[in-house]
């Protein structure tokens, strides 16, 4: 057998298997199990389905190891085990395929939020794929294969990792990399294939391609995009078809006959590379294999290996070039709360909770009073405490509009995924909401629906990278939108988190990521919040900090703060003075307690968030004298 990066200079198609998660689970191994395990506990299984995928005509065999990254594994404690499992995945792959088939190194995603959309760094990224693709050319594979990825960013990390390894082994390892669309031919953040295909093909991999969630009629449609950005080799393993739910279970509906003629189809439109993802099996490799070979005979190819046809050459490259970030609106131009910001002001906001029913009149009203007051914006929590209350958006439109006075939306990432997020920043900057408190969010849980569904497609340092790029006019997918969002980015942290090192090192993240300024959480020990100060000034971190301040309204009420809120941690010294005050005095002594905080802080920090203890806002005002 020639080397595989021969085949591919000489054109000559290659029939890959299908899939194997499918088959592993058809013969016993539980959803719940790490499937890569098996190439230890169950290598005879493995070793089977490779058999049936060769004998049905497959000339390439791809490992059991979509998964095996150190990440994803250790989430079944097999992190320790990463070199081995993918080394063994490869040998069993190449003891069955002898010098029959080619063995294609498989390599997922990881499985976690990568920079910009979360907190693993490329070079982390780059380290895990790195120890996943030194255990599959350990093993004996032929060709790396990069599959299901939606982030291009992902995939670079993956493909500059293979080239470590190709240099640190001396090896000369091929890629195909495989992205994942939606139907519409766009992967699912929304980046047009074109443009993915373009990077690709400037990173220099081998072959480029689609495998994974959609059939084999989306693929079709999308050869034609591929060809306008490359003319590297082309390799597409579609799933049966779409899933659908019968009686429960998801059930994949294409037939073999009908993958069998999508796969001419492929070859016809100049594929190199065909092969089956989910739901396919050996019954469909065979009707493909059968079909290929009639597609050859019929041309006058040969009949031993699969030819591919000449592909169409590549059309108006103009249409890739590299989206240009929109001109910022400065802060100054955002909102009155951005621009006093930016220029050194003090800032005062109260904290007021979204109606839990359909009225907006009380906290419209309480509103008015904090305008009166000259407080310069009400803050609109999301959901606090994962408690379901009227949408926050459509609150803080109210108070606006209403009673006339600015807004800090707390915007969190519990309940929407990333296109119902980047849809509601649009829309908020379009309806005139421009002060935005972006958090990750308390989980269910916490709330009074624990068995409500989180979302979490990111956490806050991804949703504040999206944000800053639409604020350079620029969506999920890297499209233009136009105009930019005018969207002021403030971010949580909290100085007296356990982890004081974690902590700090996503609120670094999130500053890296565009956040504009910050919001602690209720803050009642100073020595903390001096030593949070003194981190930031050492770390050079220079964005506005503003404090929480909570009035205790009794003993009761600072137990549950202390016990009970994420985040909030109470000294000794505060809780006995609540615990001595009378009744009549405690709520007193709590507003006294938050005043004295804030004359000690003075202008160590640049503005105050003031609670409303149940809408009470003459508590709140109470703290600043007014």
């Amino acid at each position: 057998m020639k080397p595989f990066r021969d085949v591919i200079s000489s054109g000559e198609s290659l029939l890959f298997d299908g899939a194997m998660g499918t088959l592993l689970y058809v013969k016993g191994i539980f959803i719940n199990r790490c499937f890569e395990d098996a190439n230890l506990s169950a290598p005879s299984l493995v070793k089977e389905i490779h058999q049936e995928y060769l004998a049905a005509g497959a000339q390439v065999l791809t490992t059991n190891s979509f998964g095996a990254n150190r990440y994803k594994l250790s989430g079944h404690n097999l992190g320790d085990k990463t070199e081995a499992l993918n080394e063994a995945a490869a040998k069993l792959a190449r003891e069955v395929a002898g010098q029959q088939a080619y063995v294609a190194g498989s390599v997922g995603p990881l499985g976690v939020r990568m920079e910009p959309w979360g907190p693993t760094s490329f070079a982390e990224a780059r380290a895990a794929f790195r120890e996943q693709i030194k255990g599959l050319v350990a093993g004996g594979i032929d060709v790396l294969c990069l599959e299901t990825f939606s982030d291009i960013s992902e995939i670079q990390q993956a493909i500059l990792a293979a080239r470590d390894v190709s240099r640190d082994q001396s090896v000369d390892l091929p890629i195909i990399a495989h992205m994942v669309i939606n139907p519409d031919g766009n992967t699912p953040i929304g980046t047009p294939i074109e443009w993915a295909m373009k990077k690709l093909d400037e990173w220099a991999v081998d072959a480029v391609g689609l495998n994974c969630s959609v059939g084999p009629a989306p693929m079709m449609s999308s050869i034609a995009r591929i060809r306008t950005a490359t003319e590297r080799p082309i390799s597409l393993q579609p799933n049966a078809g779409l899933p659908k739910d019968v009686d429960g279970r998801q059930i994949y509906m294409s037939t073999p006959e009908y993958m069998a003629e999508f796969a001419k189809d492929f070859l016809q439109a100049g594929v190199q590379f065909v092969g089956g993802c989910c739901g396919t099996g050996p019954e469909h490799i065979k009707a493909m294999a059968n079909a290929i070979r009639h597609h050859n005979a019929m041309s006058g190819q040969s009949a031993g290996r699969f030819v591919a046809f000449a592909a169409p050459k590549p059309s108006d490259p103009s249409r890739h070039q590299e989206v240009v970030e929109a001109t910022r609106v400065p802060a100054t131009e955002k909102s009155t709360w951005a621009r006093k910001l930016a220029q050194g002001e003090m800032v005062y906001s109260v904290e007021l909770l979204p109606p839990q029913g359909v009225s907006p009149e009380k906290i419209l009203a309480n509103s008015a009073k904090l305008k009166a007051a000259g407080i310069d914006a009400v803050n609109i929590p999301d959901g606090p405490r994962a408690s379901a209350r009227m949408s926050a958006i459509m609150t803080a439109v109210m108070i606006e509009q209403r009673a006339d006075i600015e807004t800090v939306l707390h915007y969190t990432c519990r309940d929407r995924n990333l296109l119902g997020m980047q849809s509601d920043m649009l829309g908020a900057h379009a309806i005139g909401l421009r002060n935005l408190l972006l958090v990750t969010g308390d989980p269910p849980k916490l709330g009074s629906y624990p068995n409500a569904t989180g979302v979490f497609d990111v956490d806050a340092i991804g949703l504040t990278n999206m944000v800053h790029r639409l604020n350079g006019g620029i969506d999920l997918g890297g499209r233009s939108i136009g105009e930019p969002t005018a969207l002021s980015i403030g971010v949580g942290v909290n100085p007296v988190h356990r982890d004081f090192d974690y902590e700090m090192k996503r609120f670094k993240y999130k500053v890296d990521a565009g956040a504009e300024w910050a919001i602690t959480q209720p803050v009642f020990d100073l020595d903390s919040m001096y030593r949070f100060l003194d981190y930031l000034a050492g770390a050079n971190i220079r964005i506005p900090i503003i404090a929480g301040v909570w009035p205790l309204l009794s003993y009761r009420n600072a137990i549950f703060m202390n016990n009970e809120v994420p985040g909030v941690v109470i000294p000794n010294e505060i809780m006995d003075r609540m615990a001595n005050a009378k009744d009549a005095d405690a709520t007193k002594v709590g507003i006294d307690i938050a005043r004295e905080m804030t004359e000690k802080l003075g202008t160590s920090v640049q503005g105050l968030q003031l609670s409303a203890p149940f809408g009470r806002v003459e508590l709140a005002l109470a703290i600043i004298g007014r």
